[in-house]
């Protein structure tokens, strides 16, 4: 098996999140007006199956990989799940002490996903300098590339945002879709001296 390129890798979670962001804003909010009961569970499921796909492909590619990298890999999830873990029994106590309301306990568990994979990607990144770095990663896309696209997903979930209700968290998500869009400017300028 020839390993999977990181920007091949990259362009394919890209894809797989962008589809996330428009189910999870066009199909999932359906399932609140629907009432029957396979409508609504296909309603509410649908932004579960790019996730499933992102976890194919991040198995596909570790598997893949060599066993320097298979170790970094391993580092991140390992760091990843005990956080994730400490994150998820601290939800749950609040929870049960009732001192968390169920939307708040629900807003919790839709970030155990997202806050897992940015976790896994920064301890993988700490493990791979601790082992000098490179790892055969340098065909990725730009790092100014990958927050602009942060960025306009950003603007995108704020534009929706702002087009159904307006106001603060509207105006919120933009203005960091704004920050993400400098941050990815100062990388280019960065790596262009």
């Amino acid at each position: 098996m020839s390993p999977i390129s990181k920007r091949r890798y990259e362009i394919q979670i890209m894809l797989a999140m962008a589809i996330y962001v428009v189910v999870l804003l066009a199909v999932w909010p359906l399932a609140r007006s629907v009432d029957a009961f396979m409508p609504k569970l296909a309603c509410t499921l649908a932004p579960v199956l790019p996730l499933v796909y992102v976890i194919g492909v991040m198995a596909q590619r570790i598997a893949r990989s060599d066993e320097l990298e298979q170790r970094t890999h391993l580092i991140g999830l390992g760091v990843a799940v005990a956080v994730i873990s400490l994150y998820g029994m601290v939800a749950g106590f609040l929870a049960v002490a009732e001192l968390l309301s169920p939307r708040a306990t629900a807003a919790a568990l839709l970030w155990v996903f997202p806050l897992l994979v940015m976790i896994y990607s920064i301890a993988r990144a700490l493990a791979s300098r601790h082992y000098g770095s490179g790892l055969c990663d340098g065909d990725g896309l730009a790092s100014e590339l990958r927050w602009l696209y942060v960025a306009a997903v950003f603007a995108a979930v704020g534009g929706w945002s702002w087009w159904r209700e307006g106001g603060n968290r509207a105006t919120a998500i933009m203005l960091v879709a704004a920050v993400l869009c400098v941050a990815g400017a100062v990388f280019q300028r960065q790596r262009r001296r």
